[in-house]
């Protein structure tokens, strides 16, 4: 039901993958991922847990949640700071 559930987000330009029906634990250390959701008992939860705080690098939530689409996608927001340019935006573009 993975994708039923998540069909609001596909085809958004979000860099979702969908995986319905089972994935073995020890290979969420070969995937490249941002994030986990996967819906379970806390005893089936337990090897996925496992699996993700072995591998290395960033850590990778895990959503266990049956519906929380705000957690699978990440809102990144730039400012540019014209401070050192007494607010001026210009004199900064300037600078280039």
């Amino acid at each position: 039901g993975a994708r039923a559930a998540l069909a609001p987000l596909l085809g958004k330009g979000l860099p979702v993958e969908i995986a319905d029906g089972t994935v073995a634990a020890d290979d969420l250390a070969t995937f490249g991922l941002e994030l986990v959701a996967f819906a379970a008992d806390a005893e089936a939860l337990r090897p996925v847990r496992q699996a993700l705080a072995k591998r290395s690098g960033p850590i990778v939530p895990l959503i266990s949640s049956v519906i929380e689409p705000t957690a699978y996608a990440h809102e990144r927001a730039i400012c540019v700071d014209t401070t050192a340019a007494g607010g001026n935006a210009s004199l900064l573009a300037a600078a280039e």
